[in-house]
């Protein structure tokens, strides 16, 4: 059921910010959409067979930490350069969004799934990478539809600084670490896969219609690698059968 929901939010949700933009009587559902991402990954990882109460209590740890490290960045312009949020995701805390809480445990929990899992080492980096890749494509985006503002103009890509990316990199590496090694099955990898390619498309998509070609191009190649990483995977199971 939560899969249908998120599809049909994603769906309407690319169509009215393609044409029309989101009516205001709507304004809610941009926020929304962070929730249900997080709840479908979250979804997605209880079929791993972990306890329900241990994967809900992680999660909750983690949008609690998150949250306090974007309270610290919108305060500080400490660890990812000097921004503020606007209302557009949703009720604001002390200048927050609660929905960026979701927003991280949903980056977090499909990156960790897809990523590999020899050890915790190896995950943290791959971790890493997927979440920048993806934020190489959101954060351009959701930046020149005001979703957040950035201070200074001049940035290192599209006018955000390079601090933002190097912590895109970092934080979700070490959170990796509180995430278990877990074998990782092809149906339940590729599924995950899927949520993460949508997610990358849905930003690369806008991107064209803000004029900007290269989160598009980021996008297509992040899919074409995770697309990769899933024949592979599929290859390795048939030898193994």
């Amino acid at each position: 059921m939560l899969k249908i929901i998120f599809y049909f939010w994603y769906v309407v949700g690319l169509i009215l910010m393609l044409t029309i933009g989101v009516p205001d009587i709507l304004s809610f559902s941009n926020g929304l959409f962070l929730v249900f991402f997080a709840l479908y990954a979250l979804t997605i990882e209880q079929k791993l067979g972990e306890k329900k109460a241990i994967i809900w209590t992680r999660a909750a740890l983690i949008g609690v930490l998150t949250f306090t490290i974007e309270w610290i960045g919108v305060r500080t312009g400490f660890p990812f350069g000097e921004y503020n949020y606007s209302n557009t995701l949703g009720f604001l805390l002390d200048g927050v969004p609660i929905t960026i809480a979701t927003a991280w445990v949903g980056v977090l929990v499909s990156a960790v799934v897809i990523s590999e899992y020899q050890s915790r080492w190896v995950r943290a980096i791959f971790v890493g990478l997927w979440a920048l890749f993806l934020d190489l494509v959101l954060d351009p985006v959701a930046f020149a539809k005001e979703f957040w503002m950035w201070e200074h103009e001049g940035g290192f890509y599209y006018g955000i600084p390079l601090d933002n990316f190097i912590i895109w990199f970092i934080l979700p590496a070490l959170l990796s670490f509180v995430f278990p090694l877990r074998s990782i099955s092809y149906s339940i990898r590729k599924e995950m896969m899927r949520l993460y390619q949508m997610m990358l498309l849905f930003f690369g998509i806008l991107g064209i219609g803000q004029g900007m070609v290269i989160p598009l191009v980021i996008a297509i190649v992040g899919v074409i690698l995770a697309e990769g990483v899933l024949r592979r995977d599929q290859s390795r199971q048939k030898q193994m059968v």
